[in-house]
C-alpha cells in the first residue's frame, strides 16, 4: 500500500492508496495557524507535524494495511528555518502573506523582471521565498543568525519523518533562487540578494528516495521503521500526475485557496519559451510545466462569503445557483494581483455595471462567473504554446465538484471539464511518486493508467456559451480599461 501527504494552506491531508487507486483511508484537518503579537499570521512548524503525525496514524489503523511506501506534498513557497539541532527558529511565513513587499522591490531595482525570469522561470513577487528570506534577515535577526537549513513544507514533514533535509526541485523553483534550465541553485542571485547558499539543502527529484521512516517516529505515525520515503514535489504537480496531464493532451485546473493552470511538457524546464507563463522540473523527471492561474480563486469566494454576509459556502452557492446568468454586475477576479501570465501584483478586484436591484445574491453569482471570466484568460494565453490543441480540462479540487460552478467554467472556457473521480489527487498523486520510486510502477503512463478514473465530464451547455460571450468580452475590456487606469495614477 502506499500513502500521500498534502500541506495544504487550509487543510493537511493523508491518503493511503492501493495500487489500483482505490482509497483504503483518508485522513485531514485544518492546518494549524497563529497570530503573532505583531499582527502577522503563520504556520506553527512543530504543530504542524504533530497534525501530521497524527493524520498518518490515523490513516494507517483505519488502512489495516502495511504502507510500502510514501511521498509528501505541499503548498509552495513556504518554508521552515531550522538550527543546527533541527529546530525552528521561526514559524513558517504563508506563501500569500505580502509582508516582504519591500525587499520584493529592492530585488527588481536590481535587476529587470526579464533576467529573474530567465533564470528562474517566475517574473517577481512577494509570493516567493527568496524574498522571505530576506524579510527574515532584516525582521528577525537573530533568528536567521540560528538558522542553519531551510526545508520547504514538505520538507520539514520529510526531514520529521527520515532525519534527512531535501528539498524537491518543483519546490527549490518556487523560491526564486534556482535555475531551472540547470537544475542547481543560482550562485548569481544569491549573491545579488546578498545571500550565500550555505543555508540551502540538496534537490532531489519527486522519485527520488529520501531515506527511511526513523525508529522513533515509528510508534507515532504508526508506520513501520525503515518504511521507505521518496522525496514527493508541490502540490498542483503531483495532482497532474496522478490526472495524467504530464503532455499536451490536457490541462490540469486544480482548485484551493488559489487556482492553477497547468500543463505539461515532455521537456526541460524552457523560460524562452514560456510566455510569461511560470516554468520548472515537473514530478517526473526529463518533464516540465508551465503554469498560471488565479493567486485568489478560491480566497474570492472565502472574502466574499464574509463581506456579503453569509453564513455558510452552501448559503451562498444557494443563492448564487437561484441568479440567471449575466444578470449580475461583473466581478474582476484579481483580488490579489494576478498570476502568470498576466504578472501584475499591483491588480485589485472589482465590481463593475452594478445596479440597485442587484442583491448579496447576485454579488455572489459574479464572483463565480468573475473567475471563470479570469481562468478563459489565462487559458487562451497559455493554449498557442502547446504544441497540440488542448482538447480537455481536468479537475481537481474542492470545486470541482460543484455542478453549477463546474457548468459555468465549462460554457466560459468552452472544453469539457473531466472531474476525477478521487477528491484528493494531491495525496494520490504524492503516493504514486512513492509507488514509482519503489518500483510499483514501472512508468508515470502506468501509475495513471492504473488509477485514473473520472466520475464525469460536463460539456459545454451551448445556450450557456453564448450568453456568456458578451460579458466575457467586457471582461477583458476592462481588465485592459483598469490596468491603464493604474498605469495613469
Amino acid at each position: 500500500m502506499l500513502l500521500g501527504i498534502d500541506i495544504g494552506t487550509t487543510h493537511t491531508k493523508v491518503g493511503v492508496y492501493d495500487r489500483l487507486g482505490k482509497t483504503l483511508a483518508h485522513k485531514q484537518a485544518l492546518t494549524p495557524r497563529e497570530m503573532s503579537l505583531e499582527g502577522l499570521e503563520h504556520f506553527p512548524a512543530e504543530e504542524l507535524w504533530r497534525v501530521a503525525a497524527g493524520l498518518i496514524r490515523k490513516a494507517v489503523l483505519e488502512s489495516g494495511s502495511e504502507v510500502e511506501a510514501l511521498a509528501v506534498s505541499s503548498m509552495g513557497e513556504s518554508g521552515v528555518p531550522l538550527d543546527a539541532e533541527g529546530q525552528p527558529t521561526y514559524p513558517i511565513i504563508p506563501w500569500n502573506d505580502d509582508r516582504s513587499l519591500e525587499e520584493l522591490h529592492r530585488l527588481e531595482r536590481a535587476l529587470p523582471a526579464d533576467r529573474w525570469f530567465a533564470t528562474t522561470g517566475l517574473i517577481p513577487s512577494h509570493i516567493y521565498t527568496l524574498t522571505k528570506w530576506l524579510w527574515l534577515r532584516q525582521h528577525a535577526p537573530e533568528a536567521w543568525e540560528r538558522t542553519r537549513v531551510w526545508l520547504s513544507s514538505m520538507g520539514y514533514i520529510r526531514f520529521k519523518l527520515t532525519g534527512e533535509a531535501l528539498m524537491t526541485d518543483t519546490q527549490a523553483a518556487r523560491t526564486m533562487a534556482f535555475d531551472v534550465r540547470r537544475g542547481v541553485w543560482s550562485e548569481e542571485l544569491l549573491q545579488l540578494a546578498g545571500l550565500d547558499g550555505d543555508f540551502l539543502p540538496p534537490t532531489v527529484a519527486g522519485t527520488q528516495a529520501a531515506g527511511q521512516v526513523l525508529p522513533e517516529v515509528a510508534e507515532q505515525t504508526g508506520l513501520r521503521a525503515g518504511t521507505p520515503v521518496f522525496a514527493g514535489g508541490h502540490d498542483h504537480f503531483c495532482a497532474a500526475l496522478a490526472c495524467g496531464t504530464l503532455t499536451p493532451e490536457a490541462v490540469l485546473d486544480s482548485h484551493g485557496t488559489a487556482e492553477a493552470l497547468t500543463l505539461g511538457l515532455a521537456s526541460p524546464p524552457d523560460p524562452s519559451r514560456a510566455g510569461g507563463f511560470a516554468t520548472g522540473p515537473h514530478v517526473i523527471p526529463g518533464h516540465s510545466y508551465l503554469e498560471g492561474g488565479i493567486r485568489s480563486s478560491g480566497g474570492s469566494l472565502h472574502w466574499a462569503k464574509g463581506v456579503l454576509g453569509f453564513e455558510s459556502f452552501e448559503a451562498m452557492h444557494q443563492a448564487a445557483a437561484g441568479i440567471d446568468p449575466n444578470t449580475s454586475p461583473l466581478f474582476i477576479a484579481n483580488l490579489t494581483g494576478t498570476s502568470p501570465p498576466f504578472n501584475e501584483p499591483e491588480a485589485n478586484a472589482a465590481f463593475v455595471d452594478v445596479k440597485r436591484d442587484h442583491t448579496a445574491a447576485h454579488f455572489a453569482r459574479a464572483v463565480y462567473e468573475g473567475i471563470a471570466f479570469e481562468l478563459r484568460r489565462c487559458f487562451e494565453a497559455l493554449e498557442p504554446l502547446a504544441s497540440e490543441p488542448i482538447r480537455l480540462v481536468r479537475m481537481a479540487g474542492g470545486s470541482a465538484r460543484d455542478p453549477m460552478w463546474s457548468e459555468i467554467r465549462a460554457a466560459v472556457l468552452g472544453r469539457p471539464l473531466e472531474v476525477a473521480l478521487n477528491p484528493d489527487m494531491v495525496t494520490l498523486g504524492a503516493a504514486l511518486l512513492a509507488g514509482i520510486g519503489a518500483g510499483v510502477y514501472q512508468s508515470p503512463e502506468e501509475a495513471f493508467t492504473l488509477t485514473y478514473r473520472s466520475q464525469t465530464t460536463i460539456r459545454p451547455d451551448p445556450r450557456l456559451q453564448e450568453i456568456y460571450q458578451a460579458p466575457y468580452g467586457r471582461y477583458r475590456k476592462t481588465v485592459e480599461a483598469l490596468r491603464i487606469s493604474r498605469e495613469e495614477s
